[in-house]
């Protein structure tokens, strides 16, 4: 069977409606989380739900004085937190389970982040960031000036570093979250295609494709938090670069 894209054309533009849902999903269980876990904020005896909330919050400042050396930066931790949340959030949401409706078998529902335009998308955002950092701290001249250092000669290689920096960052997110769908629905399918053949050769390659594809839901899981730790790390060094360019 032949997965498709719910698509929608508005104004000429064409929209995947299953990445809408599932990235506003992931955004809002973020909200959700982060709302749990302050709702009854205190100093004196603090909950399990703020307790988590304030180890992911230690976990980001430890990347963030790994790869930049300091932890101060609140608009930078905070970025840090939340894109650490919904990249975890985002990676997982098709593990579970995936929802294919209609005659064209459109799928509905798969981690946002297994579509290699959500993941780019972010990585270009990420970019972009780092440079409205170098120059909020440096200055607009030196900004420009830092593509022709250490020499001059070097100005085409640093500006194809940084396409390839935004290329990387994206794909690497994309290839491990969209291969890991890819085998659980092999799996499925293989699960699906035994019924074909008879009820109990169904209920037998259902058996036999049941723990492989529990295992590798775990491993997908494992992954998926690999991968947001990778990214936002990535992040703080580009981030880093840029921060000591401008303290230089």
């Amino acid at each position: 069977m032949h997965a498709t894209r719910p698509l929608v054309q508005i104004f000429g533009l064409t929209f995947d409606l299953s990445i809408i849902i599932t990235s506003t999903i992931a955004a809002l269980v973020v909200l959700v989380f982060a709302y749990a876990c302050t709702r009854h904020i205190t100093a004196k005896k603090p909950g399990k739900m703020q307790n988590l909330l304030e180890w992911v919050i230690e976990f980001v400042q430890n990347i963030m004085v790994n790869s930049m050396g300091r932890k101060d930066n609140l608009f930078i931790l905070a970025g840090g937190v939340g894109l650490i949340l919904y990249l975890f959030i985002a990676n997982i949401m098709g593990v579970p389970f995936s929802f294919i409706a209609g005659a064209d078998h459109a799928t509905w529902w798969k981690s946002p982040t297994a579509d290699a335009h959500v993941t780019m998308t972010l990585a270009i955002m990420m970019i972009v960031y780092t440079h409205f950092i170098h120059i909020r701290l440096h200055g607009l001249k030196n900004y420009f000036l830092s593509f022709f250092k250490p020499f001059k000669a070097l100005f085409a290689i640093n500006i194809l570093e940084q396409f390839c920096t935004t290329l990387t960052l994206g794909l690497r997110l994309f290839g491990n979250i969209y291969a890991g769908e890819v085998m659980l629905g092999i799996l499925a399918a293989a699960a699906m295609k035994g019924f074909q053949s008879g009820i109990f050769i169904g209920i037998g390659s259902s058996m036999l494709a049941a723990i492989p594809m529990m295992i590798w839901q775990v491993f997908c899981l494992f992954i998926g938090a690999i991968q947001a730790y990778i990214f936002v790390t990535l992040f703080m060094v580009y981030i880093g670069q840029r921060v000591n360019e401008a303290t230089t």
